[in-house]
């Protein structure tokens, strides 16, 4: 039997929506999949800043935004498909934006209401993956070890470099996987910051992401690469006790603000240095991370296995025995909204998708709030 189902994906990046309409398949005991289509959906200017700002919302204005953001999640999936003819679907599967992602006091908020997407969209819904882990005392993340562990087994080592830097791995029978270090939330907010000319890089590579005028990010790591390593800056970042922390653990934006950034503010150096820095601090926790398991295949997806770059310096630190594999363009993209595809047609039949072993709850659980479209 095949299950169409449309995955949708927010980022910390900002950088839009990710859509994945998917077909999977279960056949001798094993899932198989297939991406139809997928599309990044650049956000306009006014929900950018809306998302942005949403951290510093009262309680009554988020909660406006939640149902708000909800119906423009579900008018772009029902647009999404009707403009791809996609007429085979059966259900669709939001992870949100994220806007507090606080476990160890009991929460996690990911706003995009589920029933306003599905009203919107005309289409049951899965949404609010994270609360029932943590409920029962995970993290609430990472999500998609459920997604490595059944859709991409081939690899040893699944590495995501989205908004942060997460992997997973098989370890003695049971699926580990842990956030390693924020990515891309770092790059693009330096990036931006900095208000670059978009213009200043476009003979050096294309298609460059600009608000404005302006950058917003580091295209290929070439900011980066014009920059050095400052010692002082890396041993600070490296010394941040949630890297000598035994997994499971997880990160979110506000420990980005609390311990990240007032380094990088105080270090006083200029961008291409900062971003040089950044990129060892990576490479190495990346390092740090696999240095002590067995050898094998790394799966590199997400916005940062794009980054030429970054990639070079990941390739020196890495331990030789592991080879490191960026798939095509659409796996590498669209990884993420696949995953979700995946745990929201799991949450439909009522199966766990979502592993005590990688986010340190009492028990497995099937996470996710389902609602069905009426008709």
């Amino acid at each position: 039997m095949k299950h169409y189902v449309t995955g949708i994906m927010s980022g910390t990046s900002l950088d839009g929506l990710d859509i994945a309409h998917c077909v999977f398949t279960h056949r001798n005991g094993q899932w198989h999949y297939e991406i139809l289509v997928a599309e990044t959906i650049d956000y306009p200017d006014q929900w950018r800043v809306k998302l942005r700002a949403a951290s510093g919302l009262d309680a009554r204005s988020c909660h406006a935004l939640h149902v708000e953001y909800g119906h423009y999640i579900g008018t772009t999936a029902r647009r999404f498909l009707e403009k791809n003819h996609l007429h085979k679907n059966e259900l669709i599967a939001s992870h949100g934006h994220t806007v507090f992602h606080q476990p160890e006091n009991g929460y996690t908020l990911q706003i995009g209401d589920g029933a306003a997407i599905a009203a919107a969209a005309g289409c049951d819904t899965v949404s609010d993956f994270r609360s029932m882990d943590v409920a029962l005392g995970g993290q609430g993340a990472p999500l998609a070890p459920m997604g490595d562990r059944h859709l991409f087994r081939e690899y040893t080592f699944c590495l995501n470099l989205g908004g942060f830097s997460n992997i997973s791995f098989e370890q003695a029978g049971q699926r580990v996987a842990f956030d390693i270090c924020p990515f891309n939330f770092v790059i693009n907010y330096l990036v931006r910051k900095a208000k670059i000319p978009a213009r200043q890089y476009q003979s050096n590579t294309k298609n460059n992401r600009h608000h404005q005028g302006y950058l917003e990010y580091d295209p290929e790591g070439i900011i980066a690469r014009g920059g050095k390593t400052d010692q002082v800056l890396l041993q600070a970042l490296n010394k941040l006790a949630f890297y000598h922390q035994k997994g499971p653990k997880s990160l979110g934006e506000e420990w980005i603000r609390q311990h990240i950034l007032p380094l990088l503010q105080h270090s006083n150096l200029s961008l291409p240095d900062m971003l040089h820095t950044w990129y060892q601090h990576a490479a190495f926790q990346i390092k740090r991370a696999v240095e002590a398991d067995k050898p094998g295949k790394m799966l590199i997806t997400g916005g940062g296995a794009h980054n030429t770059f970054f990639l070079e310096c990941l390739r020196k630190l890495t331990p030789g025995a592991i080879a490191l594999h960026v798939p095509d363009d659409q796996t590498t993209d669209f990884k993420e909204a696949l995953i979700f595809a995946f745990l929201g047609l799991l949450c439909k039949k009522r199966q766990v998708n979502c592993l005590a072993s990688v986010t340190g709850a009492r028990q497995d659980s099937t996470g996710g709030s389902l609602h069905y479209f009426p008709g």
